[in-house]
Formats: C-alpha cells, structure tokens, sequence
C-alpha cells in the first residue's frame, strides 16, 4: 500500500500542526514546559487556551473540541471569545452532550483567529456572554467556486453534490451549523469487487473564511451482511481539481478504517488546551504541569512521525499490534504517552503523535457497523453476539470471521485509549466513531459465559465487564466504556446503549461490596479477578483498576465513587499497615500473596497474615525494592493522588506522602521527564512547587 507525496503534504497540513522543527544537540537535553495560559480577570470568563501560529491570515476559522466543567455554560447563555488584550474574536459553539443540569458539557467550537505567526502563541479567553442568534451562513456560493472529486478506481464521485443533497434534505442535522462553520456527514456505500462491506465517509466542513475541510475515511466495517470481506482498490482525492492525496491499497481487511484530513489554504493554528480545566470538569486526570517533559522524548515523536511509514495507510504508529503483550508499554494507562505529553506540555509533536495514533486506531480490527440500525453493533440487536472466532454462525458470531493477517491480536486486558482525549481535543468524528467502536467491542468481544444473559434478572446482566475477568481487562474496559459514554453527543444512536452499559456495570460493582468485603476482612478493598498466579494478586492491577473508578467518579457516577471509597482501605493500608505486619515497601511489590481468587472465596484475611505469606513465598521486597523492578510505584502513586483527588481520603494522602518520599523505582522526578504516562498527582500537591505557573 502506498501515500503519494502529495497525499503525505495534506496529512500533515491537514492536521493544521506546525511543521517539525529540527531540535538541537543542547535542547534535547532539555525539558519542555506547558506556556502559561492568560488570566481569567472577568466576570463570566470560563477558560483559557493558547493558539499555536502557522502564518494563516487572521480571520482563519480553526474548530476543535472544548469540554465546560458543570455550570461555566448554561443552557440558553451565549459563548463569546477575546484576546488577552481584550480583541473580541467570532466563535460558534455546537453543543453535543449536557450536564444533568442542562449546562454544556461538550461542544465542538469554530474559531475565527487572529493572525499569529509561526512559532508564535496567542491567548484566548472563552467567557459567557449574551445568547445570539447563531443561523448558518450562506454556503451557496462557496459550494458554487469550489470542488471535492473522489476517484475511487474508476468511479468518480462528486462529493460536493452528495453534500448539498445532504444538506437539502428535510430533517438534516449538520454536525456543526452557525455563523462560521457548517459540517456535514456524507455517507456513500460503494461498490467494489462485489464486497458489500465497504463505505465511504466524508465529513465536510465549509468555513466562513472561504476554506473548507475534508476528512475522508474508508471504513471496511459492516458487518452480519452478505458479501462482506477483504477488498482491494485505488482511491484519489481533488480538492478544486488539484491532488490531495493518493493511496493504493491492495488488501483492505474488513471490521478496519484508514482516513486522512485534507483542506484548502493554509494550516490553520493548533489550540492548545488548558489542562488544569480539563481536570476540574472531570474529563481528564490531574498531570503534573510542573516536572514537564524530556525534549528527547518529544524529539523521539517527531522522528517517528517524520518517517515515511508513519503516512501509510494502516500503519500501527508505535501502537502495539500484539495487543496481549505485557511490559512498560507506552500506549497503556489512563492516556497513552502521547496523549499525557500533549496535556503536559502542549507541544506539537505530542499533539501530532497523538493524533496520529487516534488516526491508526482506525486500522485495529474491533469495528463493527451494524448498518441496518445505523450504529456500531451492541447487545440491543445482538444480544449473544462474541466477536471471537468461537462464536460460531450468526446470531451467536459474525457473519464473516476477522481475517488471521490483519497483524493484530486483541486482547482487552491490555487496550489502549487511543480515540478519548484526541476527539475532545480536535472534535474529529471520526475519533468519536473509534472511541465508540472499542466500547462496543469491550463488551461483544467478551465472552458471553462470564458477562451474562441478557434479559436475566441482575444488574449488567448480558453485559458484564467484570465478572471473571482479569483485573486489568475489566479496568481497560470499563476506562473505554466509561469514557464512551460519557463524551458521546446526547443524540447520538450509539450513547444509550453506553451509557446504560457503563451505569449498569459500576452498579454491579458497588452490589458485589459487602459480600466482598466479609470475604476479604481486615484488608478489604480490591477486586477479584483472574490473575494467572494461582493465590497472589497484582496490586498494580488494583491501580489500574482503581484509575478506571476514579474517572467514572469525577464524570458523575455515584457507584464508581462508592467503589473508589471502598478500595481506598486496600489501595492506602498496603503503605500503612506496618504496625499490623506487613512490611509499607510491599504495597508495590509486583505480587502479593493473599490466597485470591475470581470468586474471593477464601482470602487471606489480615494485613499480618497477607504479609507472611508474601515473604513465604519470596514475594517481599522486606525494607527494599528488589520485588518493584518497574513502574509498580508510579502506579500506585497515580490511584493514591486520583483517590485523594475524588474523595479527600486522608489515608490516601498518608500513604501518598509516604510513598513520595521512599525513593521507589521510577519515583523521581527525572523518570517522570522521560515517561510522563503516569505523571499524576493530587490537587495543590505538584512534584516541584517552585515550578507552578501563574496565568499572565
């Protein structure tokens, strides 16, 4: 398969990211900082965020994604944007998903920028003001000058006029729609080769600066149809006649995605996010703005995204392909690396790297449209669906089986978030259809046994992430579910389904506490789980675990609080109970013994008794770290500050203190520079006070 040179030209420019600059010997050694964000100093005023220059010409109209904590937009109040200096800038905001008391949660924003230079940064400050009339503008004659041809082996398709028959027909609900910018989703089934799996998906925003966007994705996704399958084909992109991009690809495997995102003029400036809010409204964990990164690392990201292979289509961009492989693995956690670099810092390369590797997700085999019901597939229509090859013939498995050479192996113990905080970044779609996807997939892809019978008296019944599974996988998946639901638009097909999904499971979990909690006694507060070492559990898998609740916690849910409470006694006691016998160092051992189990049936019950056998079975690191070779206390640090962060627990922030201060594998600041992926801490608790950045 291959990109044409000029189809690598409007990746990168269509990202609307500043070019890679080459860094020197001197500041690869050095440490990149986030800018600091101008001053909230009026009444009304919600966040700040920095634009990035690319030399556009003032008045380019740039549309990315702004989450708003509850209240800071209320339903019926208006959204006006300034300079630092006071310059009002025209912005439109299309609201996708609400708060439970009607105020803005999630919206994509249209921006018309100044002109700020390359290399340069502009502050702007979003704040409430008075409701306009926000009517779409006149894209007649925009349509009328400009042209969209997709040549798709010898078809030619005009997408311009599929676009104004979207438009003109009644009921029509544009992804965007305002003064400065008007998106719409044109959907083409095509033929080729007789695969009847293959569609084409064309987001088109037209601009009120005379530019327009296109972001072109071929999905091989549909699924439980007759003629689904593998397919091969040639496709070109003209923008106004000329080339934007070109790709041959010899063998399109079905349930995967590529796209590219294309435009006219010049790159637009990239928004850089304000992490700090991010945090506050719940969408994000709290990073440390002060340790920063490593320029190596962010060097190391712009190489990789300079490589020729990185524009091809389906390449994995540093994801891992055999997803079940464990380790230190960069594209694991919270976030992946990328995504915590660009929160971190707001460097371009972080942000490039990241969504670059939103884009790759496209190519993991885990997409599965449900075309009758316009939706990605879910247990409403296919209630015994399992993806896996053990399925058999449909209703219980797929119509066509997931091909042997896609080159990836899935494993939900081990997924990467790779599609969350990019689309509320970028406000890309297609981000949302990735993000939607994996959540779909976390439960189809599960085996049917263990999640249950859908229509059976029970809470999560037929959907169960948990019951049986291996910790890890139950986090991952629960982190994927409950992001989906909480980031997809309000009217979307797919968000009841998740939403009721994600609440069923986190109830599940909280109605399992009290007969765990008889069961596990003393140290109580972990969940069971498979583990593969018959009698230990990992308590990093707690971690991850305890990270997927204290998300779900700050998006709202009452269950995943309560369940974070209840593992506060396990997640902190483990660094506190020295008095009882078990020595705080082993708190992140990578195994302790406590006799555990999937049921919790028979569990060490005693910090003293945990602590015995953990040093019986030469599991101990006794007062050093020899049983914590990897990132062990990184992860218990980050589920103590997350803890902190949601409840206030003050047995959190004991043993987060002690932690701190115990000088564990991977606990020093400079680790934090070279691995920022679970770079967290609690509020008001930064690793270099000295370094807090004030607004200017």
């Amino acid at each position: 398969m291959s990109v044409t040179r000029r189809g690598l030209g409007a990746l990168g420019a269509g990202l609307g990211l500043l070019p890679l600059m080459p860094r020197d010997a001197a500041a690869q050694s050095a440490v990149v900082m986030m800018e600091p964000m101008p001053c909230l100093d009026r009444q009304g005023d919600i966040v700040a965020l920095l634009l990035e220059g690319s030399g556009a010409p003032a008045g380019a109209v740039v549309t990315f994604g702004q989450v708003f904590k509850a209240g800071d937009l209320p339903r019926g109040a208006g959204l006006v944007a300034r300079l630092a200096d006071g310059t009002a800038l025209p912005v439109q905001a299309d609201v996708l998903n609400r708060h439970e008391d009607g105020s803005a949660r999630f919206a994509v924003l249209a921006l018309a920028a100044p002109q700020v230079g390359r290399g340069s940064r502009a502050g702007v400050i979003l704040s409430r003001g008075r409701a306009a009339q926000a009517r779409a503008f006149d894209v007649t004659p925009l349509m009328a000058r400009r042209s969209i041809t997709i040549e798709l082996n010898d078809q030619a398709i005009d997408l311009m006029a599929l676009l104004a028959e979207s438009l003109a027909r009644r009921g029509a609900r544009p992804f965007q729609s305002g003064p400065l910018a008007v998106q719409m989703r044109v959907v083409t089934p095509v033929d080729v080769g007789g695969v009847t799996s293959l569609r084409m998906v064309s987001d088109v925003t037209l601009r009120a600066d005379g530019e327009l966007t296109v972001e072109l994705w071929m999905r091989n996704d549909g699924a439980m149809r007759p003629g689904g399958g593998a397919v091969g084909y040639r496709v070109r992109v003209l923008l106004d006649g000329q080339e934007a991009m070109a790709a041959e690809i010899p063998r399109h495997h079905q349930y995967t995605a590529w796209g590219r995102l294309m435009h006219t003029g010049a790159p637009v400036p990239l928004v850089r996010p304000d992490p700090t809010y991010l945090a506050e409204a719940g969408a994000t964990p709290r990073y440390d703005l002060t340790t920063g990164v490593a320029a190596g690392l962010l060097g190391t990201m712009a190489r990789q995204i300079g490589s020729e292979d990185w524009a091809q289509p389906f390449n994995s961009r540093g994801v891992l392909r055999a997803m079940g492989s464990g380790g230190g693995r960069p594209d694991i956690g919270p976030m992946t690396q990328s995504q915590a670099a660009w929160l971190i810092t707001g460097d371009p390369r972080a942000a490039m790297h990241a969504i670059g590797q939103a884009e790759a997700a496209g190519s993991i085999p885990w997409h599965y449209w449900d075309t009758e019901a316009g939706r990605w597939m879910d247990t409403r229509r296919w209630p015994r669906l399992w993806t896996d090859p053990r399925g058999g013939p449909p209703p219980g498995g797929l119509a066509q089986r997931i091909s042997g050479d896609t080159g990836w192996s899935l494993a939900a113990s081990h997924q990467p978030d790779l599609s969350y905080l990019p689309w509320l970044l970028t406000g890309r779609r297609a981000f949302l259809d990735g993000l939607q996807a994996q959540a779909c997939w976390c439960v189809i892809g599960r085996w049917p046994a263990p999640r249950g019978t859908a229509g059976r008296p029970g809470v999560a019944e037929g959907v169960n992430v948990v019951r049986g599974n291996q910790v890890r996988g139950s986090a991952w998946s629960l982190r994927t579910l409950t992001n989906a639901a909480w980031a997809s638009p309000d009217e979307d097909a797919t968000t009841p389904w998740l939403r009721e999904t994600s609440q069923a499971n986190w109830t599940w979990v909280r109605q399992q506490i009290p007969r765990w909690t008889q069961a596990q006694g003393e140290a109580h507060g972990w969940i069971p789980g498979e583990y593969g070492v018959r009698g230990a559990l990992p308590p990093w898998q707690q971690d991850y675990f305890a990270a997927a609740a204290a998300a779900a916690a700050r998006q709202g849910s009452p269950d995943a609080r309560a369940v974070l409470r209840w593992m506060e006694n396990f997640l902190a006691g483990r660094f506190l109970a020295g008095r009882q016998g078990f020595p705080p160092n082993d708190g992140a051992a990578y195994l302790l013994a406590v006799n555990a189990d999937a049921e919790a049936r028979n569990p060490l019950k005693t910090w003293a008794a945990i602590g015995e056998a953990t040093r019986s079975g030469n599991l101990s690191n006794g007062d050093g770290w020899s049983k914590t070779q990897g990132d062990y206390a990184q992860l218990a640090l980050q589920s103590l500050a997350q803890v902190i962060d949601v409840t206030g627990s003050e047995d959190a922030a004991r043993a987060y203190a002690w932690l701190s201060e115990a000088d564990a594998p991977y606990t020093r600041d400079e680790d934090y520079r070279r691995n920022p992926l679970f770079n967290i801490v609690p509020r008001g608790k930064p690793r270099v006070p000295s370094r807090v950045m004030r607004c200017r």
